[in-house]
Parts: structure tokens; C-alpha cells; sequence
């Protein structure tokens, strides 16, 4: 009759295993009991109501121990009145509640009264509501009854009784936070240290608990792009500190997300805007992009930084074809006459600044000559700029024309020479002389250079294109010319090479006389 504990059942064992948790099987409920949805308040989402007891006795194991015990007396005679009494004793060291004897009229009798007064059952028995009973107390019910027949009399009393037990407990609220202490930039190529702070702001013991990392593009850990730390059991208003080390690789702006996840919390994401910033060089060349030979040549090279960081350490270098000779150079530029380069140096670029250099060069071969310009600075940064200068001679043709014999007399000789200077940087091709001679004078030979052929044709002298009249280079041709007519006589000169557009000409006088 005593109601004893169930022995305890351990919990089952919490699976720390870090790996994700496998997705359990939709478990049915056995086929007694109905299914939650034929309930009318669902059990999981029913509000409660219970208490624990005021009286703190009731916490703990809490045993009650009832005795019950039926008496009558050996012999029984019809017509006599005979008493049944039923006796209950409180054994255990708990008040037993709500106590309650049951018993039917023996047959073969017939009930006269009970003592106390029980209430009639439900189902045609007697009903003896007593008192709570407390530990060591004792209490009897009679029944009065008239036997009217012969044979065995008896009945089956039942006890029933009801004992409370309390329990309390703290329910309490784990909740986690996520701090991070780290540069919102990043220089390329560097490492940026996350120093992370993982807590628990709660009232409860936070268990399972893990920290995520998602990389973003940008940045970048030997162990992959998703990265995972086990941080087990935090108590309350207890942390962890860890520190995370990620390589920029990439420029741009991005989002770096944490993650930290327990059992039986809600989620906690950290988002930081980061971004990783590099310098970027672009250079520029502004100059001629032809030049005659022995002209000089200015050119400004530029470099700029369009990228998000400044550029250490830049330096600029311009590199000179043997066409060109280095002449100057601003802004400390230093010229290696071995390499034919010329540098300078700034100690950095500033976002979105250009720094500007000039040198001077002067075209001494004729031909396409290459300038390279290069920038180079930190970080592995290195950019070229190469410009083709077309490079070509200037034939200049000077000539001059003088009699040597002046003045003569009718009949007399006199030569004309004409020398011809190439005082240019450009061979002179088709180099071509031809002389008028006026009606006062007659030629009489001609002579032109390396032997070239002439023509007489009436009062001109025509002589054959010279093929090639190098720079700095002169040449001669002579005509001998005898005086007819007295008077001042002037000879014409037309010079014509293949570069030139239309003839030079110039004229010389000569004075023929007569004494008669």
C-alpha cells in the first residue's frame, strides 16, 4: 500500500561530438495515446499554471506508509446486531492527504449505521472521507449491521490516499555575444589579426557552444574559406577570447561574418564591413612623336595612383634607344650613361595624386627609336609605358654662285661655280643644277661633279641628278662661258632636289666691255 519512489533514471548522456548532428526520425506517438492534435490545448504550447509548495518540508523524497486492518467478531448470530470495524494507521514519516475507506454491506446483512458517518458510493458502497492523517496517528470506522441469514459474512475495504511532493528549481537564459576588435582596412599582401570575444551575457550555462568564421573573397586562411572553432561551455557572464589571422589577396569592399551557435539558442551572426585596399600605378608619356636628328626633344613623363592606398617607395625610370642622347633631366633624375636610363625617385604616391617628370633628349640616329618609360614601387607594383619616335633627317640645301673672272672683256672667258652644300642631317637626292645663260654670253664647257653628265641645249646648261648629296657634304659644278655682248649680264641658277617642292634660284652678274 505505500507508495514508494520509482528508482531514479539517469539522464541520457549529451552528445558532444563537434561534428554536425545527424537529423533524427520523426518519432509517432504510441497507438494509446491520441495524438497531440485531438488535444484541446496541445501540450506544447499550453501555458502553465503550478506552483511550488510554501511548505518547503514537501521538496525532497517524500514517502507515505498507510496500514489498513478490518476486525469483527468471531461469531455472528442472525438477528443480533453485530459491528465491522475497519482500523488505519499513518506508519511513514509523510502527512497522507485526501484519505478515503471504501466498503460494501456485507451481504446477508443489513446496514443499521456507520460510525462515523460514511457517504453513500457511486456504485452502492460506503464511503469514509477522513481527515488528513499525520504521521503516527490512527483512525477507525464501525459499521453496524443486522446479520439476516446463515453462512460466511464479510466484506473488502479499500484505502486510498494522496501524497505531495515539491520540487523548485531556476530556470535561467544562456545568451551569447559576439565581439570583434580588427581594422575595418587592410593594406594587400598584408595580414589583418582579428581579435575575436565570444560571451555569454546570460543567466545559464551556455553548452555546444561554436564559432563560425565565413571568409570572405578578399581574404584568405590556409585552412579554407569556412573555418570552425569549438568553444564547448561558457558559463555565465563568462568569455573567450581568440585571435584569427587572414591574408588580403584581393582589393575591394566586403562583409566578414561570424557565427555563434549553442544548444538550444538562437543564432548570433556578426557582420563587419571590410575593406582591402592596394595602390595602383598608371603611367603616362607626353612628347613628340617625331623629331628631326639634332633637334631636341622634351618629354613629360607622368605617373598616377587611381587605387585605394598610397604608393611606397615609387620610382620612375626612363630608359634611352642609342638613337636618342640623354641631354637633361628635372627633379634630380639621375642618367647611367652604362644603361642609358635615367631615374628618380619618390617616397610615395598619395591616393589619387600624379607625380611628373621631365627629361630632354636629343635624335641622333635616323630610324624608329623606342623610349621606355617604367614605374615601380611596394607591393610588387610595376606598370611600362614604351613610345616609337620616328626620328628622320632634314636635307638643307645651300649654294652660292660667283664668277671668277668679272669683269671681261668681248671675247674674254670667265667660269661660274656653283657650290653646293648639303648642311643638313638627311642625304639630298636628285640633286639637279640647271643654268641659263643670258644672250650676252656663250657656254663653252661644263664640268659637274664625279663626272656627271651635262647637256648644251641653246643658252641653258643642263646637268644629270646627283643621286645622293650626303649632310655636311658640298659639291661643285663649273661652266665656262665666253663674253659676246657688251653689257651686264646675269646668269640664272636653278637648284631642284627631290625633297624640295619647287626650284631654288639665284643669279650671278658678270660685266662684258669693249674698248672699242
Amino acid at each position: 500500500l505505500g507508495n514508494d519512489p520509482l528508482p531514479a533514471v539517469p539522464p541520457p548522456a549529451l552528445n558532444r561530438s563537434m561534428s554536425p548532428p545527424t537529423a533524427m526520425p520523426e518519432l509517432a506517438p504510441p497507438a494509446s495515446v491520441p495524438p497531440f492534435g485531438n488535444l484541446a490545448t496541445p501540450v506544447a504550447e499550453a501555458n502553465g499554471t503550478g506552483q511550488p509548495a510554501s511548505d518547503r518540508r514537501l521538496d525532497g523524497l517524500q514517502t507515505s506508509r498507510l496500514t489498513i486492518q478490518k476486525s469483527a467478531p468471531k461469531e455472528i448470530q442472525v438477528g443480533k446486531p453485530a459491528i465491522f470495524r475497519t482500523t488505519v494507521r499513518n506508519v511513514g514519516h509523510v502527512t497522507a492527504l485526501g484519505v478515503q475507506i471504501r466498503d460494501r454491506v456485507p451481504k446477508g446483512t443489513r446496514l443499521i449505521k456507520t460510525l462515523p458517518e460514511a457517504s453513500p458510493g457511486t456504485q452502492g458502497d460506503l464511503v469514509w472521507s477522513l481527515d488528513d492523517m499525520q504521521p503516527e496517528s490512527e483512525t477507525t470506522v464501525e459499521m453496524h449491521v443486522m446479520p439476516m441469514a446463515e453462512g460466511e459474512i464479510g466484506s473488502v475495504a479499500t484505502l486510498s490516499f494522496q501524497t505531495d511532493a515539491s520540487v523548485r528549481t531556476f530556470a535561467t537564459r544562456p545568451e551569447l555575444s559576439v565581439e570583434v576588435a580588427c581594422p575595418r582596412e587592410v593594406l594587400i599582401d598584408e595580414e589583418v589579426e582579428m581579435v575575436i570575444t565570444i560571451s555569454n551575457t546570460g543567466t545559464g550555462v551556455a553548452t555546444g557552444v561554436v564559432l563560425e568564421e565565413r571568409v570572405p573573397t578578399g581574404l584568405q586562411h590556409p585552412a579554407g574559406a569556412e573555418l570552425e572553432y569549438t568553444v564547448g561551455k561558457l558559463g555565465p557572464k563568462q568569455s573567450q577570447t581568440l585571435k584569427l589571422k587572414l591574408s588580403a589577396v584581393r582589393a575591394g569592399a566586403m562583409e566578414n561574418v561570424l557565427i555563434a551557435r549553442g544548444d538550444g539558442l538562437p543564432t548570433v551572426k556578426k557582420q563587419m564591413p571590410m575593406a582591402v585596399v592596394a595602390p595602383t600605378l598608371k603611367v603616362a608619356m607626353d612628347g613628340p612623336q617625331s623629331r628631326y636628328l639634332e633637334r631636341q626633344a622634351t618629354y613629360r613623363l607622368s605617373v598616377s595612383n587611381p587605387g585605394s592606398a598610397p604608393a611606397k617607395n615609387v620610382r620612375l625610370e626612363a630608359q634611352l634607344p642609342r638613337g636618342l642622347k640623354f641631354v637633361e633631366a628635372d627633379k634630380n633624375g639621375h642618367y647611367d650613361p652604362q644603361s642609358r636610363t635615367i631615374r628618380w625617385a619618390l617616397a610615395e604616391l598619395p591616393v589619387n595624386e600624379t607625380g611628373t617628370v621631365e627629361l630632354t633628349a636629343l635624335p641622333v640616329e635616323i630610324g624608329t627609336q623606342k623610349l621606355t618609360f617604367r614605374s615601380v614601387a611596394e607591393k610588387a607594383l610595376a606598370v611600362e609605358q614604351e613610345r616609337q619616335i620616328k626620328v628622320d633627317g632634314l636635307a638643307a640645301i645651300r649654294f652660292q654662285v660667283v664668277d671668277v673672272d668679272d669683269p671681261i672683256e668681248v671675247g674674254g672667258k670667265t667660269t661660274y661655280e656653283i657650290r653646293v652644300l648639303n648642311q643638313g642631317s638627311k642625304d639630298a637626292t636628285g640633286v639637279q643644277v640647271v643654268v641659263e645663260l643670258p644672250a650676252g654670253l656663250s657656254p663653252v664647257a661644263a664640268e659637274g661633279p664625279d663626272s656627271i653628265r651635262h647637256a648644251i641645249q641653246g643658252n641653258q646648261v643642263v646637268f644629270a641628278p646627283l643621286a645622293r648629296l650626303s649632310p655636311k657634304v658640298d659639291t661643285t659644278y663649273r661652266i665656262r662661258v665666253e663674253g659676246r655682248q657688251t653689257g651686264d649680264h646675269r646668269v640664272r641658277v636653278h637648284l631642284q632636289t627631290a625633297e624640295m617642292d619647287k626650284p631654288v634660284v639665284k643669279e650671278e652678274s658678270t660685266r662684258v666691255f669693249s674698248d672699242k
